[in-house]
């Protein structure tokens, strides 16, 4: 889906030259679409020739005088992930459920594989669906599983304890599906209008996805090259978050809290991923070396989230804070470092390479997601036939002597 302003900047350029014999130079230090015209740079008389440079501001702005149409956009970027949240957020379900199973961890891994399919298929589907039949189509492969399991699973009990979790993980890869072509679907509609409502869609959810332009393979090696540090900026971040959420935060317990512990520290996390998602919209000059270290220092989240499932039984943070303040922290940065790298990598290509470069970092953050996903496994067995602390404090305290 090509950008409105690069197809006006092309007929400008080609009604409003004086010569035919032009030279369209793409700067990938620059977000600009330089127009040069071959021959002499000055005139007879020794002036400079008026060459005109165009860039990428002519865009359609809709009569969006309340906001309104941005706040749609905002609502649905959050919704993206609604019906998946749906399914993970509820723990102490699924926990009491499916006993002694890696229930979240296969949630969490089988959404993300099937979304990296679905982002491949979107790219083949792009020019041959509609928008609205693709938006359409998201809808109800989103939000269909989840009555389905609403309904037949969790009210009626339809299935048995072994029938109920492969129809879960079928329910999460079908809304996986639905989500993400849903939501690449509407990154590519808001590419047609300012970058304000792409940013409100982000807020939401920072994947973004547009298909790659005819030739565009030929800008690939330059691409990669300025915009590398943006790209593992983006996989280290989310490889980070996954290998912690929403696996092992799931296993976190308290004695008093319980279950509510683990349902609590993802409420943080989604909130302060929100907020981090806001900040990311504020004006800041951010180098792509400095980004990606930024980024990689949240690796520190995964030795201090550890601790607080390590040594079982007995965690070295097991106050109910450690895990609260982490997921706080670790919630803003990700919604924050998550957005910032997409927002950057459209800058630095002109206007006819932004698609491309959306779609070469959508593979960075799929990868990462993907990557993470199976560390997570890796964290699953530090909680795995725990003893509950609860437990060991309780025969700890039983098997004291009495006092005099």
């Amino acid at each position: 889906m090509g950008s409105v302003g690069s197809q006006r900047l092309q007929e400008l350029s080609a009604a409003g030259t004086p010569h035919r014999s032009v030279v369209m130079s793409f700067s990938f230090d620059s977000g600009q679409l330089e127009e040069a015209v071959a021959g002499a740079a000055q005139t007879p008389g020794g002036r400079a020739r008026d060459i005109p440079i165009f860039t990428d501001s002519e865009e359609p702005v809709p009569d969006d005088r309340y906001h309104a149409i941005y706040f749609a956009m905002l609502l649905a970027g959050v919704g993206f992930l609604l019906p998946y949240n749906s399914f993970i957020t509820d723990v102490d379900y699924l926990h009491h459920k499916y006993p002694g199973t890696s229930i979240v961890f296969d949630m969490s891994l089988t959404y993300i594989l099937v979304a990296l399919v679905a982002v491949l298929l979107n790219n083949a589907l792009v020019e041959r669906l509609s928008l609205h039949t693709r938006i359409t189509a998201g809808y109800l492969l989103a939000l269909g599983p989840l009555l389905f399991i609403s309904v037949c699973d969790v009210w009626l009990q339809l299935f048995s304890r072994d029938q109920a979790y492969a129809i879960n993980l079928a329910a999460v890869g079908t809304v996986a599906f639905g989500c993400t072509v849903q939501q690449s679907s509407f990154y590519g509609y808001t590419g047609m209008l300012p970058k304000r409502y792409t940013q409100g869609v982000m807020t939401g959810e920072s994947e973004y996805l547009q298909p790659p332009e005819p030739g565009a393979g030929t800008f690939f090696l330059g691409l990669r090259r300025v915009i590398w540090a943006d790209m593992l900026s983006i996989a280290v971040t989310y490889f980070i978050t996954l290998c912690l959420f929403p696996g092992l935060e799931s296993e976190i317990r308290h004695c008093i809290l319980g279950e509510w512990l683990p349902i609590l520290i993802m409420a943080v996390f989604n909130l302060s991923d929100f907020v981090g998602k806001i900040l990311a919209a504020l004006p800041m000059d951010w180098r792509g070396t400095h980004l990606l270290a930024c980024s990689c220092l949240r690796v520190v989240f995964i030795p201090l989230f550890i601790l607080c499932v390590y040594p079982s039984g007995t965690p070295a943070l097991r106050h109910p804070a450690w895990p609260c303040v982490l997921s706080l922290l670790m919630g803003i940065s990700n919604g924050y470092f998550g957005s910032v790298p997409m927002i950057l990598a459209a800058g630095k290509v002109s206007p006819r390479q932004r698609e491309l470069a959306g779609n070469t970092m959508t593979v960075s953050y799929m990868t990462g997601l993907t990557l993470g996903s199976a560390v997570a496994y890796c964290t699953y067995s530090l909680t795995r036939g725990a003893p509950s602390s609860c437990l060991h404090t309780s025969t700890t305290n039983a098997s004291a002597p009495a006092g005099p």
